[in-house]
């Protein structure tokens, strides 16, 4: 278990953060607010840290500048950006970093967060193809993207995916969206919503091509071309990628720290192979689930500060039940829990799912409520966000729904 580091005394009341994104960002602001005394030091690779990743297309779309996204860091820490750490010396209790220098630690946390998934194997990315995962990636995307005539290809149909065609087809580019799944956010849409999601990026001006890969860009004279795996091409000036993200796990599995998808972590966020070692957001993996979105890393931050400064040690992180959103071009979308899960399902224990449904084909609404034993367990809300708090709340609440649900997909049912 983790131990308080404000009633230690020495090294132990040094805590050093590894990353400094929005996991860390948070937890360093909530420690120092709850315990000024503590030494912070935080470490990060990236020249500007603490930003807010989730509006990045903001950034492509030219909304926000880039300083509108940073996010706030408490005076008095010791931040040390562009700095990398290679290595953790966990007998010793230090932490290597890329100068040599080493930085002694009480309590260790990991916020490294995670790095873009790339789906083709190779040494060298072609020329004119990207990530949309950093400041810096954003950054030569636009520098690359200055022509309205450029062809662009969005590798990947998850939420970043779309988010980023629908963006840059907002800018006149002729955007192509490419992915390898059914239908977009295959894994957390049902096929309908998926359908009804195509429809709204064609309006938008983007070319959807679903149930093929793509694979990498083939260089040569002339334009680049994307193949796909149903032997067709595309043509590109330009190749975002976005297919996923994995966490950023070499640094705690060169230490000896237990590793699957994240960093193991317990209920208190602290490694289950080092007690002084924690890990929170992307990098974090806690009762089997990586928790890749803004809010559960802002919830494991919260209860680490609380555990660590010793306002709350008996503070405790048991999962997320989070709402995710997608507001971009002509999209609303929330999801959340068990989207995918159809009527009559039957889960562990016997119990059986229900679904409540509102399909609207041509305003392109469409809404999917997934109960349990009276309680909602997921959904889908597509088009029509109206009843997106009252969903909400019946998501996060242990009450049992009333036998009439219509408020849950229709503003005027009421608030139940």
């Amino acid at each position: 278990m983790g131990r308080p580091v404000a009633r230690e005394d020495g090294a132990a009341r040094r805590v050093l953060v590894v990353g400094c994104g929005m996991a860390g960002a948070r937890f360093v602001t909530r420690l120092a607010a709850l315990s000024p005394d503590v030494r912070i030091t935080v470490l990060d690779g990236e020249d500007r840290p603490a930003y807010n990743r989730t509006l990045l297309t903001g950034v492509l779309a030219g909304h926000h500048r880039p300083d509108d996204i940073a996010l706030p860091l408490p005076p008095g820490i010791d931040l040390r950006t562009g700095v990398r750490v290679v290595a953790v010396r966990r007998a010793t209790r230090t932490v290597v970093d890329s100068t040599g220098f080493e930085h002694p630690y009480g309590a260790l946390v990991l916020a490294t967060g995670s790095r873009p998934h790339h789906p083709w194997p190779r040494t060298r990315p072609t020329p004119g193809e990207h990530h949309l995962h950093t400041l810096d990636d954003c950054r030569h995307l636009t520098t690359d993207r200055a022509d309205a005539r450029t062809r662009a290809v969005v590798v990947g149909g998850g939420l970043l995916g779309v988010e980023t065609a629908l963006t840059l087809a907002a800018r006149t580019h002729p955007v192509t969206l490419v992915h390898r799944g059914p239908h977009l956010l295959h894994r957390r849409l049902d096929g309908r919503a998926g359908a009804l999601l195509r429809g709204v990026l064609e309006d938008a001006g983007v070319t959807v091509r679903t149930g093929t890969p793509a694979t990498a860009p083939a260089r040569g004279p002339g334009p680049s071309r994307v193949p796909l795996g149903d032997g067709d091409s595309v043509a590109a000036d330009l190749v975002v990628v976005a297919c996923g993200t994995r966490p950023r796990v070499e640094l705690a599995r060169a230490a000896g720290l237990p590793v699957a998808a994240g960093v193991v972590v317990d209920d208190t966020l602290a490694s289950v192979g080092d007690p002084s070692v924690y890990a929170v957001g992307d990098c974090a993996e806690h009762r089997g689930v990586v928790h890749d979105t803004a809010v559960p890393a802002w919830q494991q931050a919260e209860v680490l500060a609380a555990r660590l400064s010793g306002h709350d040690p008996h503070a405790r992180f048991t999962g997320a039940r989070t709402l995710t959103r997608l507001i971009a071009g002509d999209v609303d979308l929330a999801v959340f829990g068990e989207a995918t899960t159809g009527i009559g399902t039957v889960h562990r224990g016997g119990a059986r799912t229900d679904v409540l449904s509102v399909l609207d084909d041509r305003r392109r609404v469409y809404k999917k409520i997934v109960t349990r034993d009276d309680h909602v367990v997921g959904g889908i809300l597509l088009g029509d966000l109206s009843t997106v708090d009252t969903v909400r709340r019946a998501y996060e609440s242990t009450r049992r729904l009333p036998p009439d649900r219509l408020h849950l997909v229709s503003a005027l049912g009421g608030d139940g």
